[in-house]
């Protein structure tokens, strides 16, 4: 007896679509499953910071003390990565004092944008809601972004002060039952984006960088779909049309997400390439990793975001 190729074709695809609505219907259950999963395994307190390490940024790691790590393939309903310098990994640990939990890597929007029912944008967006279900009150997005401002060279740092976001926006579709952190308060339906980026953790990530002020900017991101780089016409309308100084991939569904769920952000992009007067990209993925793998950056990303948590402890009291 054989088995109809198309019937078991038609058993794949009617699991796949039930199971790609189960995610949708049942959003919330998912991120709270794995929200239970990882307080069992390393215990039910707060931390202060979410931290996501962008691409060829997982290095900043290292600079962890106390570690306790999972896999995210080991965390229930978390999404996997699946881009070169983006190991996977959860760790809860300390910064400079500071009790943090950080995302060695992301899920970016052009590797999922395919799937049914919004569900891409709900993974990109799925590791934002479990910091904030597991009371995390900052978050901190680093990633690696093409310099459109022709002062910038690579390996140099921007401050994200705001953003224009040509991403799918991550709260489009059905609104979910989330609660503000540290709140009993539903999110809002409409956000509010007025001061994205928080002006005190930005001022402070400014002053952590004063030994490095040479290679440090203050600017707007502008986040599109990817995955190709821009054209030179893009390039020319990013830069002299919109005012961006950088263009990436990921970012500002994130940020969008964490201020939505009532947590502080702060941005910082990693310069990997740049464009020309004329609009002219020519980054490819090997020149990128090049700079990111460069001693010097890491040196450097390393020391700003180290000093960043060393402040942040000793002025913690003022307001946020």
């Amino acid at each position: 007896m054989f088995l109809n190729p198309g019937l078991f074709l038609g058993f794949m695809i009617t699991d796949y679509m039930e199971q790609a609505e189960d995610f949708r219907d049942n959003y919330e259950s998912k991120v709270a499953e794995a929200v239970n999963f990882i307080q069992m395994k390393f215990g039910f307190d707060e931390p202060e910071f979410g931290i996501v390490l962008g691409s060829g940024l997982g290095g900043l790691a290292d600079a962890i003390e106390n570690q306790q790590v999972v896999d995210y393939a080991e965390i229930p309903n978390f999404p996997r990565t699946g881009v070169e310098g983006h190991k996977g990994r959860l760790i809860k640990g300390t910064l400079e004092g500071v009790s943090v939990i950080a995302l060695q890597g992301r899920k970016h929007y052009y590797e999922v944008a395919d799937e049914p029912f919004n569900n891409g944008m709900l993974k990109v967006v799925f590791p934002v809601h479990v910091l904030a279900n597991l009371g995390v009150k900052n978050y901190f997005a680093t990633h690696a972004a093409g310099g459109l401002n022709p002062n910038y060279k690579p390996g140099d740092i921007m401050i994200i002060e705001s953003h224009i976001n040509f991403l799918p926006n991550p709260l489009m579709g059905r609104k979910h039952n989330f609660f503000k952190v540290g709140t009993e308060d539903f999110t809002e339906r409409f956000q509010p984006m007025n001061n994205a980026y928080d002006p005190f953790l930005s001022d402070l990530l400014w002053t952590a960088a004063i030994d490095y002020q040479k290679y440090v900017h203050r600017g707007t991101l502008l986040s599109v779909v990817g995955p190709s780089y821009e054209t030179e016409a893009e390039c020319i309308a990013f830069r002299d049309g919109l005012h961006a100084d950088v263009v990436g991939m990921s970012v500002t569904p994130e940020v969008i997400v964490a201020r939505n769920r009532g947590m502080n952000c702060v941005g910082m992009s990693l310069i990997t390439n740049t464009v020309t007067a004329d609009g002219v990209n020519t980054a490819n993925h090997e020149e990128v990793m090049k700079v990111l793998n460069s001693a010097d950056v890491k040196l450097r990303l390393e020391t700003i975001v180290s000093d960043f948590f060393a402040l942040y402890r000793e002025s913690h009291q003022q307001p946020l």
